[in-house]
């Protein structure tokens, strides 16, 4: 806990003062916790209304193919299996749904996601008009657009549909050609690092898209992440970068987990000193220490909405990472008809026992549903364990808070 001068002075006043209330009611004590934390935690969750349960869906992946032109070797989507793509009518009907939702708020947001999206464009715009239409009929406010892509195909008219609609484009790259090719390569084994630079250039040039990169931690950039982020940055000129967590597809992290915050921290530092900005995961315990809440609950938003997956076949994930687990899979009627179905995506807060005496307790909070899908259990990765609480270290010792 990150305590400012005052709250220094205050603390080496005779108790009860201020400071000593505010930290006993985070679960701090004068002495060493020799029992288990969890029930403190689950306390200062209801405390603070914080709940596990979304209480509605605010955002759709739309998951329009599966077809892709690149072959990744750590996709978590299974590719080109020749499974029909997404319908216009589908998804009129996941639309719908998405906005009648949320009747009379701020904002919705779609996200399109393959596969390769931009495999059909056609769709996109077919979404985003129809989007404009239910935007007005329901009463929202606005519409958050955003697309990932592998950006091997960008064309003219998808660049001038992304400025009119102000997009979000987050390019998949994980690094300079030597790096990126190790495991992303198009279909035919070739790269296509030239062709992606080529197009990123002229997203950063048209007006009104903001362009990011999403950059996965693979075998070949782990070691480089500093590096690699010096050159999406200074070559690439991507200011935004997103790290992606390692996602343990086979139910185990392929990557070390202290030498990966160790990494993603140097990146941080990377970013800031060239104009730009990186989050990662790492972020959740710097807005965990600075907000003095509990940053557990990376299943949904901030205010307890869901991005969920719109599936072809008028289905949903309500996992939006996967796709195929019979436990988040529901239709939109069933959604519709029992909202409580939301539920299925809630996380189990500290599952097992050793949770009560880790000090990342309140910033990881155990492994989410999907880690204990693909685990088989509720015990967590050592890997993962060893991730958060060195986020935890990093972010009490350097204090600079959020960016």
């Amino acid at each position: 806990m990150y305590l400012d001068r005052g709250e220094v002075t205050d603390l080496s006043a005779v108790p009860p003062t201020a400071t000593h209330k505010a930290l006993a009611e985070l679960g701090f004590s004068p002495d060493s916790p020799d029992v288990d934390q969890r029930e403190a935690l689950h306390s200062r969750l209801h405390q603070l209304g914080l709940d596990s349960v979304p209480v509605r869906i605010s955002g759709l992946r739309v998951v329009l193919t599966d077809a892709c032109n690149m072959k990744c070797s750590y996709c978590f989507v299974e590719t080109n299996t020749g499974k029909p793509d997404m319908t216009e009518q589908e998804i009129a009907d996941g639309l719908t749904y998405l906005f009648e939702t949320n009747a009379g708020r701020d904002e919705v947001a779609i996200q399109w996601f393959g596969g390769e999206p931009t495999t059909r464009f056609d769709l996109m715009q077919y979404g985003d008009t129809l989007a404009d239409s239910l935007a007005e009929q329901y009463d929202v406010k606005r519409v958050r657009r955003t697309v990932v892509t592998n950006g091997a195909r960008i064309t003219d008219a998808m660049i001038d549909h992304f400025a009119r609609y102000q997009y979000g484009v987050g390019i998949s790259i994980d690094g300079p050609p030597a790096i990126n090719a190790e495991h992303r390569r198009l279909l035919g084994g070739q790269p296509a690092d030239n062709r992606i630079q080529r197009n990123v250039r002229r997203l950063l040039d048209a007006d009104g898209i903001h362009v990011g990169c999403n950059l996965t931690p693979t075998s070949a950039n782990i070691g480089r992440l500093a590096e690699t982020v010096t050159w999406i940055i200074d070559h690439l000129g991507l200011r935004f970068i997103y790290a992606n967590t390692p996602i343990p597809t086979s139910g185990r992290w392929t990557v070390k987990g202290r030498e990966l915050a160790q990494e993603l921290y140097q990146a941080r530092l990377v970013a800031l000193g060239r104009g730009g900005m990186m989050f990662s995961v790492l972020d959740r315990a710097f807005q965990a220490l600075d907000r003095r809440r509990p940053m557990l609950f990376d299943h949904m938003q901030s205010d307890r909405t869901l991005n969920v997956a719109l599936l072809p076949g008028n289905r949903v994930s309500l996992c939006d990472i996967n796709f195929t687990s019979p436990s988040f899979l529901h239709t939109l009627d069933e959604v519709r008809a029992d909202p409580n179905l939301l539920g299925g995506i809630a996380k189990t807060v500290a599952p097992i026992p050793e949770c009560g005496q880790c000090p990342a307790l309140a910033i990881c909070g155990g492994p989410s549903r999907n880690e204990q899908l693909l685990i088989g259990g509720d015990r967590p990765d050592p890997q993962m364990c060893d991730f958060y609480t060195s986020t935890v270290e990093i972010a009490v010792w350097d204090s600079t808070g959020v960016q």
